[in-house]
């Protein structure tokens, strides 16, 4: 990865963040950047927010992206924490690619029609998977109601072809690493109001 940030490489390593992990590994990256071997030293680039990041060649730090960037390495760490390590890119479209796996971060700003849009333009032919996480970014437990929209569009354009999207809220993948296909025969409104977590009874484990 270009750059990273404290909580970056605690779900890498442990696969969970917590303030003392994260301040951990913020002293360790600052230890960093006063290495003498020049091909280990790592820089500290900031962006026009006053935010920061670490790196050893990125010359840039974003700035209207950076929050959803951040969350996106954060599901990376967990995921490769929890895998093992492989190559990521993040060639558009999709967020992340790693493997076969197409990961998109959802913050709510698209309604149902373009997500249909993007699965149609993008993700209909290939042996790829998507992965979607859905984040609300002011209150989690809303994260939910954004996952049902994507599997509903899972249903009617890869019916017969269940592990095509694989689903998770943003909160509860940090936690628990688990993704979820559409399978499962309860109606998805009786599961938003009973319960926290989407088609439990049918998960779909990497």
């Amino acid at each position: 990865m270009a750059w990273v940030v404290p909580r970056h490489l605690a779900y890498f390593l442990f696969g969970r963040c917590d303030k003392r992990l994260e301040r951990v590994f913020a002293s360790e990256l600052s230890e960093m950047l006063k290495v003498k071997d020049s091909s280990l030293r790592l820089r500290r680039i900031t962006n026009q927010d006053g935010k920061h990041a670490y790196t050893l060649y990125a010359k840039t730090l974003p700035t209207f992206s950076f929050n959803h960037d951040c969350c996106v390495r954060d599901v990376i760490g967990k995921f490769l924490h929890d895998q093992g390590t492989q190559n990521v890119s993040f060639e558009k479209p999709a967020d992340a690619s790693i493997l076969q796996y197409r990961f998109e971060m959802d913050n709510g700003h698209m309604d149902e029609t373009q997500l249909r849009e993007k699965v149609l333009k993008h993700y209909m032919n290939g042996n790829i998977q998507i992965i979607f996480i859905m984040r609300h970014r002011e209150l989690p437990e809303l994260e939910i109601e954004r996952l049902k929209k994507i599997v509903e569009i899972s249903k009617d354009l890869f019916y017969d072809k269940p592990n095509r999207i694989l689903v998770a809220c943003y909160s509860e993948f940090l936690a628990d690493g688990k993704l979820y296909n559409q399978k499962g025969e309860e109606k998805l409104s009786a599961k938003i109001e009973s319960s926290p977590q989407l088609l439990q009874n049918n998960p779909h484990r990497l």
